[in-house]
């Protein structure tokens, strides 16, 4: 028996050559955001002017940074090491609300693999292994982050379950199969992408990831961290990745995405709403 879907798959969809999708991008470019007033990406209280790019060493900071904590599973309470750069990590509480809306969609499998970009310190995919998904691969360019990440495998038990790969994320959402070729697995189950919000257009990354051909497998799960200043990503990503959920967490936004869900899955079109552009380069 085959599971209903609310879209029809990949495979049977047809109709639309691979020169149409180069003349009409699946997800159009929104445009970066522009300088906003709130705390950037490596900010650290008392410490305004520390802001770098991320990836780079932060100096003269007259303030530690705060404690990251694995918050649930079998590696909870393990402090994680931060790498040596400036890095806004997911918040604990956002953490904690992500990972119990990934318990409905059943993606923290021992056969599942999850990939974790703007990885950082690998906070998300080391949760995700923690909570019982069974392999995760962490992207992120910064050498000195992927040290990090590498050692916080290992502190917390799952140096044989993680590996890292020093790349830009687009990269990886391109050309993921000698990273599937690793975990031996055809797609990945479920794609975190927690960006640096100034530093990306999010819709030209979000069109990398609907457009490869390998990256997710059919019921993978995508989740997208943006700030509220960008309104609401659209409820429905290229024609098959569905938004299951939109929620807001402070001045932080979560977007649940689903490829070809079943229907136990109930899409939440409601959650979601319209682009802001006000922040926005034109």
């Amino acid at each position: 028996l085959h599971m209903k879907r609310h879209v029809e798959t990949r495979r049977s969809m047809g109709g639309s050559s691979r020169e149409d999708a180069d003349e009409e991008p699946a997800v159009k470019k929104f445009g970066k955001l522009v300088e906003v007033s709130r705390q950037k990406r490596g900010d650290v209280i008392g410490a305004r002017g520390a802001v770098k790019v991320q990836g780079k060493k932060w100096e003269n900071l007259v303030s530690k940074p705060p404690t990251i904590r694995v918050t649930g599973g079998t590696a909870k309470g393990r402090k994680l090491s931060r790498p040596d750069v400036y890095l806004r990590p997911m918040m604990g509480k956002v953490k904690e609300a992500l990972f119990s809306i990934l318990r409905e969609f059943d993606v923290l499998r021992d056969d599942a693999v999850c990939l974790d970009t703007f990885a950082g310190c690998g906070s998300v995919g080391i949760e995700a292994l923690s909570q019982g998904i069974g392999q995760a691969v962490f992207v992120d360019y910064s050498k000195e982050a992927c040290r990090t990440i590498e050692d916080n495998l290992v502190h917390c038990g799952f140096g044989d379950r993680g590996f890292v790969v020093t790349s830009t994320a687009e990269k990886a959402y391109t050309d993921p199969s000698t990273m599937l070729k690793r975990v031996k697995r055809s797609g990945f189950d479920l794609v975190t992408i927690t960006p640096p919000y100034e530093e990306v257009d999010y819709g030209l990354l979000l069109n990398k990831v609907v457009t490869s051909k390998e990256l997710l497998r059919d019921g993978a799960v995508v989740v997208v961290e943006y700030p509220v200043e960008l309104g609401s990503l659209p409820p429905r990503l290229g024609s098959n990745l569905i938004g299951m959920r939109n929620r807001k967490y402070g001045r932080t936004i979560l977007a649940v995405y689903c490829l070809n869900p079943g229907v136990d899955l109930v899409p939440r079109p409601d959650e979601f709403g319209e682009l802001r552009d006000t922040y926005l380069q034109k």
